[in-house]
């Protein structure tokens, strides 16, 4: 199926084009139709399988060029994302050739440039609650006009701490006229319980079971927790990836973990919920452009990183909850391409792994390191050494771009 055939129009069919992509996604194909249609939606998808174009493109769709007023509001709980989501929109309306303006509104930037911004008429709004409303409350934005509101990672856009500002925003808008779709890779009951309160009958699209991306290997090893940074050593040294994410639960421990790794001479840096965010962005820009490989983070931390190219996913911790091991496992393998999880385990930890195989259904294989390489439990060490997981060969020539959506 085809972008035309599911109502975009060969404008913006001809923009994607120029990007690379071609084909809709399963999430693109099932969503579109629903939000074109005005329907509210609720999507529930992974990270990385084009949500993004999922609801930017029925918004360029629905969007009146003839009119210099606030037409759709994006809302993302982060503002990495919110600039990701911006560019995108930035990039679709230059490659289509539509005359779609956009405004990038977040906290902690200039306001005085984003009030210069916002003369100039956009009709897309992209950023965070706080500001967004805000800068509706001051009457600079007219949200009264808008149609559209997206909630991306509505599992956390609707937790106690953002729900507030969020029912806020929407509340600006008129009840008789806008629409409102909520996207996240993890939906339970109460994010569903919340969206109630702000949706209308709203279309549910979600696979019976939790979802990850089908290119992706799920491994482990058995280590005792004090060895496991001496596993990740290991794996850095014979695989020898170009971009590694490496996942801790506890975040107060990242600056003490790469620590440890720049001592041992591997180049790592690490990413906090918390960090300011010219320390965040060094930490992202230098992680892309290859001064260092391995980046550190805690789930918080984590939480709207985009990344083509990340070869593994490390995880030296691991949660009780699945929800958790999928936006990890969801870092890699973007958009088709090959990826790996490998999670260092103790006895204990191993358990959870079973978990996620029920919920994910995905299957886990144990691994061994053995002469720099990691083979399965029960191989037999008779060849020559080579860098492979599996089917797969890790080759340090992938480029940690962002992901174009």
């Amino acid at each position: 199926m085809s972008f035309t055939e599911i109502g975009i129009s060969e404008e913006l069919t001809a923009g994607l084009s120029k990007q690379g992509i071609e084909m809709p996604t399963e999430i693109q194909m099932n969503v579109i139709p629903e939000i074109m249609r005005g329907a509210d939606v609720i999507a529930k998808s992974e990270t990385g399988s084009g949500k993004t174009l999922a609801y930017l493109l029925p918004i360029f769709m629905a969007v009146d060029i003839k009119l210099r007023s606030t037409q759709a509001i994006i809302i993302t709980p982060t503002h990495e994302l919110a600039v990701q989501v911006n560019k995108q929109a930035q990039v679709l309306a230059e490659n289509a050739g539509v005359d779609v303006r956009s405004a990038l509104i977040i906290g902690g930037a200039s306001i005085t440039r984003q009030l210069d911004k916002l003369k100039e008429k956009p009709q897309i709004v992209i950023g965070s609650a706080g500001r967004i409303l805000d800068l509706i409350k001051k009457k600079k934005i007219q949200a009264h006009t808008c149609k559209i509101i997206v909630i991306d990672e509505a599992d956390r856009m609707l937790d106690n701490l953002n729900i507030n500002d969020v029912k806020a925003v929407i509340k600006t808008t008129l009840a008789s006229e806008r629409q409102v779709v909520l996207l996240s890779a993890s939906i339970n009951e109460v994010t569903k319980k919340a969206a109630a309160q702000i949706m209308n009958e709203p279309k549910i699209v979600e696979k019976e079971k939790g979802i990850l991306p089908p290119n992706i290997e799920h491994y482990y090893i058995l280590a005792e927790a004090r060895d496991k940074i001496v596993v990740l050593r290991k794996i850095m040294a014979g695989l020898k990836p170009e971009h590694v994410i490496v996942f801790i639960n506890n975040p107060n421990n990242i600056d003490t973990m790469v620590e440890k790794l720049n001592f041992h001479g591997l180049k790592a840096a690490g990413i906090y919920g918390t960090a300011h965010k010219n320390e965040r962005k060094n930490a992202m820009d230098s992680f892309r452009e290859g001064r260092i490989n391995i980046l550190v983070a805690s789930d918080i931390g984590a939480r709207g990183l985009d990344f083509e190219g990340v070869e593994i996913v490390v995880n030296l911790d691991i949660s009780e909850e699945p929800v958790y091991y999928q936006h990890r496992a969801g870092r890699t393998g973007r958009n088709g391409a090959g990826g790996m999880v490998i999670s260092v385990v103790t006895d204990f930890e191993k358990k959870w792994l079973n978990r996620y195989e029920r919920e994910f259904d995905i299957k886990f294989t144990e691994k061994i390191m053995s002469y720099g390489n990691i083979e399965d439990i029960k191989t037999k060490r008779n060849s020559k050494p080579t860098a492979k997981i599996g089917k797969k060969t890790v080759k340090a020539t992938n480029n940690a771009k962002k992901t174009k959506k």
